[in-house]
């Protein structure tokens, strides 16, 4: 497959599934979730930033040694000791809603989040390199945009501070290098083998495009609710 016409057809994809379009995330840009809302969402999403070095690590530990190996424990480190830990980022977005670090840490993701961190981690340990890569890809080419678009909401609609806003400000531009070098190493694996594993490879952007829409939805739901209009 050409590399021009494979990496088109990869972000479109994922453009099925842009979660900027989510009304979760418009409801957020405008203004138009309560604290209740971004409180829950907190809660919830804590336990997808913990787990996503965990996806790094099963896929790292499969590798053979070379240049892709490093480039996934270079992320790795990144999330984890390379400055702040991304979750005790997260925690200061938590705290200017009012949530104690334990109180998020002893909180349970609802059904939503728990699927794709089940999803995201079944594939770092079982599908080919290429088609977790892909997978990754169509995580963190989506972050920057989201992650610059959720601070600017934070900061002109919620009464946020520059502190709280550190998680998103850091992934608006470290996800645009790290959505490159996945996509950079995802293109040299199909460059070296068959149509076939590009067909997989983009089938499984597709998916992880997907299986994020669809948790978005349960954060959807919870603003709909009548419980969430009670507490709101």
């Amino acid at each position: 497959m050409n590399l021009k016409v494979f990496q088109a057809e990869l972000d479109a994809r994922i453009a099925r599934y842009n979660l900027l379009d989510h009304p979760f995330y418009k409801a957020w840009s405008l203004g138009k979730l309560s604290r209740e809302h971004l409180r829950a969402y907190a809660l919830e999403y804590f336990h997808q930033v913990a787990a996503f070095p965990t996806f790094l690590s099963a896929l790292h530990s499969r590798l053979a040694d070379g240049t892709l190996r490093r480039a996934v424990l270079r992320n790795l480190a990144e999330e984890e000791v390379e400055g702040r830990a991304h979750t005790d980022m997260w925690m200061d977005f938590a705290a200017s809603f009012g949530l104690s670090a334990e109180r998020v840490r002893r909180s349970r993701p609802g059904p939503g989040v728990r699927n794709l961190i089940e999803r995201f981690f079944r594939s770092a340990r079982h599908d080919s390199p290429a088609q977790v890569l892909a997978a990754l890809y169509a995580s963190e080419s989506q972050v920057p945009a989201i992650s610059a678009a959720k601070a600017h909401a934070l900061l002109r609609h919620y009464g946020a501070n520059a502190d709280s806003c550190g998680y998103f400000f850091l992934h608006s531009y470290a996800d645009v290098i790290h959505s490159q070098v996945w996509l950079e190493e995802l293109t040299r694996l199909v460059s070296f083998r068959q149509t076939q594993l590009a067909e997989a490879a983009l089938d499984a952007a597709g998916r992880a495009a997907y299986w994020q829409w669809q948790a978005l939805n349960a954060s959807q739901a919870y603003r709909l609710s009548e419980r969430s209009m009670v507490l709101a």
